[in-house]
């Protein structure tokens, strides 16, 4: 049937031809070589050609080719699905003869159709003797830019006619991050609006542990010299932050951390920011780089900058919540500004250079974060405010970004354990390990190398066969580690966080009378005596057989002296390490890879900068380094100059 109709068709065709050249008005017939849209394309027997495919069922799809081209494409029978397949059926026959390509799209939620279809074409080129991939052309149809770029747009298909209000550079969310990004792009010369959806700005980073890595600041020759500490490098906190994350981090974006680090932590303290006499070597790090706050906790730096924010002509809308990213979905497709919710009802507000956002993490949505490790349920507390739900991630998503690393998700290993706060006492643990603190089981055995970074420590306590684990410590840690305030430590008795006793033995006692999520333990003081006289050998040679916990003599202390304190504590959902993908400039990235004008992202919203695993004290110097170049990238275009040029 299929070579009768080739033979009937190549015999009309000689006949034309013949009765062309007997016709003198009609020009001589051009070579094949010819430059043209055709001249590359392989001679094909001319024909119609009745193809057997199957798209969601059989069809039959006739073709009809010429020399050089796809001349017409026809649905002959088929059994697709009425409805569902109609636009495949009626489009994709269109679209290959016009673009003469079998390179197009598919029909979203026709797909089998349209491959069907384009297979019976790829078919009948090659028993016309054709080449398919001379017809493999983009789909240059389906809203392609200058670049060849086929994808969908991913805008929005409803923009505001009329703007409520205009601002060169809107940041959504009032922690670290979006202080530092308004108080950069203001800075910068850029009129800036900074909204968050709670009734005060903060966030989590009001409740962050006040704890901050910087490889160096104006204050820390003194301090080094002070504390006979070895300074630490920049070359040394990347390497740790790298190997700390199992080598999945980003190196610029880790750069971008560590180089920025001191750049803002000097601007803190230029604008009266007071850290504590102390810069420890918390789990993970090989350096000493981690310094503490006055009191202890986030707020110490919120305050700061929210005064350096006062100090510019940046706007700040509270209870402010942002509900829809505009972005457009042709020209530039840029991100153009936001819909917000507000006391007064729905607003729009014009961005016309940038949309930061900053709004944190997702360690407070349930939902969101099972969904990434099921095992993450709401048995499992967090230590975030109710306000770390991951919108910002979804909203962006909506308008095609992209997200990476959304599975590594960190649990803190010393939250209280009744409610999984961490709260002033909790950092205690964090901060110790340098110092000398040891971390018990409920039998007061060792569980753990205490200089181990969180999810170790984590993991180890989940695994220690009991609930809870413990800090212990003496007077001498408290008193010469630099670490611990006399208000946190009494403020951590008075709250029954920290149980302070003048004997070890007593001390068992004391973490045996309480009662832990209802259940009580029964720790024998031996047991708990025997492990920390062993833990003073240790220290006093220098070296940890059972562990291998770096010791540095004359750092580390032994626990010998009383009084003996302890500090239940217990895992607890912490830190997102992934989020939005973005560049070295924290410009968001889409699904493809390609940049979205006029988005910016920086802070736990992010994901690329940790891997896997975020070294504690990392946090702050991230969120407020990448914060500071997102403003100042939005505006400017160029980034600060602590920013290495390699």
């Amino acid at each position: 049937m299929k070579k009768a109709k080739k033979i009937l068709s190549f015999m009309l065709v000689v006949c034309l031809l013949l009765s062309v050249t007997a016709c003198t008005e009609q020009p001589a017939p051009q070579p094949t070589t010819t430059e043209g849209p055709e001249s590359n394309i392989t001679s094909m027997t001319v024909g119609e050609y009745l193809i057997e495919t199957t798209g969601m069922y059989p069809m039959e799809v006739k073709v009809t080719l010429g020399e050089k081209s796809i001349d017409a494409v026809e649905i002959v029978t088929h059994e697709e699905t009425k409805g569902v397949s109609d636009a495949a059926l009626e489009e994709i026959p269109i679209k290959i003869v016009e673009q003469q390509s079998i390179g197009i799209d598919a029909v979203t939620g026709a797909t089998m159709t349209s491959n069907g279809i384009i297979n019976a074409v790829k078919q009948a080129i090659e028993e016309a003797g054709g080449v398919v991939s001379e017809f493999d052309i983009a789909d240059v149809a389906s809203g392609s830019d200058s670049d060849g770029d086929a994808r969908p747009s991913m805008g929005s298909g409803n923009l505001p006619e009329n703007w409520d209000m205009t601002y060169d550079v809107v940041v959504v969310g009032g922690g670290f991050a979006g202080l530092a990004a308004a108080q950069s792009a203001s800075t910068n010369g850029a009129t800036t609006l900074l909204i968050d959806k709670m009734p005060v700005l903060g966030g989590n980073s009001q409740i962050n542990g006040g704890v901050y890595a910087s490889y160096t600041s104006d204050i820390a020759d003194e301090l080094y010299t002070k504390l006979n500490l070895e300074p630490d490098t920049a070359k040394k906190h990347i390497e740790d932050t790298i190997a700390g994350g199992d080598y999945m981090g980003d190196v610029k974006l880790v750069k971008n951390l560590v180089y920025g680090a001191p750049y803002m932590l000097n601007l803190f303290l230029e604008n009266g920011l007071q850290v504590r006499e102390s810069i420890t070597r918390p789990g993970g790090h090989y350096g000493y780089r981690t310094y503490t706050t006055i009191n202890g906790v986030g707020a110490d730096i919120v305050t700061v900058q929210k005064k350096m924010l006062a100090e510019t002509s940046a706007t700040v809308m509270l209870n402010t919540k942002m509900v829809q990213i505009y972005r457009e979905a042709d020209g530039d497709r840029r991100v153009v500004g936001i819909k917000v919710e507000t006391e007064d009802g729905v607003k729009n507000i014009k961005a016309d250079k940038s949309v930061i956002l900053t709004t944190g993490g997702f360690a407070g949505n349930v939902e969101m974060r099972s969904k990434q490790v099921p095992a993450l349920t709401a048995d499992i507390p967090t230590t975030n405010h109710v306000g770390a739900t991951g919108e910002g991630i979804i909203m962006a998503q909506e308008i095609g970004a992209n997200t990476v690393q959304m599975a590594y998700i960190q649990l803190y290993p010393f939250a209280n354990p009744n409610n999984g706060v961490l709260d002033a006492t909790a950092v205690i643990p964090f901060s110790g390990p340098s110092s000398g603190i040891v971390y018990v089981d409920v039998n007061g055995n060792r569980y753990v190398n205490e200089g181990e970074r969180r999810d170790v420590c984590a993991r180890a306590a989940q695994e220690s066969g009991g609930f809870p684990t413990f800090s212990i410590f003496g007077q001498d840690i408290y008193e010469k580690g630099g670490f611990i305030s006399e208000t946190q430590l009494e403020n951590g008795i008075n709250a029954d966080r920290i149980f302070k006793a003048d004997t070890l033995e007593e001390l068992a006692e004391i973490i045996n009378a309480h009662q832990y999520q209802d259940k009580t333990i029964n720790m024998t003081a031996e047991a708990l005596k025997a492990t920390i006289d062993k833990h003073n050998g240790y220290v006093e040679a220098g070296v940890d057989p059972d562990f291998g916990k770096v010791i540095d003599t004359g750092v580390m202390m032994k626990i010998d002296r009383g009084p003996y304190y302890a500090v239940p504590q217990w895992p607890s959902v912490h830190h997102t390490m992934g989020g939005l993908a973005i560049t070295e400039k924290t410009e968001v990235q889409d699904i493809w890879g390609e940049v979205i004008p006029g988005l910016y992202a920086a802070g736990e919203v992010t994901g690329g900068v940790h891997g896997t695993n975020r070294l504690g004290s990392n946090a702050i110097p991230d969120a407020v380094a990448h914060g500071y170049i997102a403003g100042q990238v939005s505006v400017l275009g160029t980034l600060p100059d602590f920013v290495p040029a390699e």
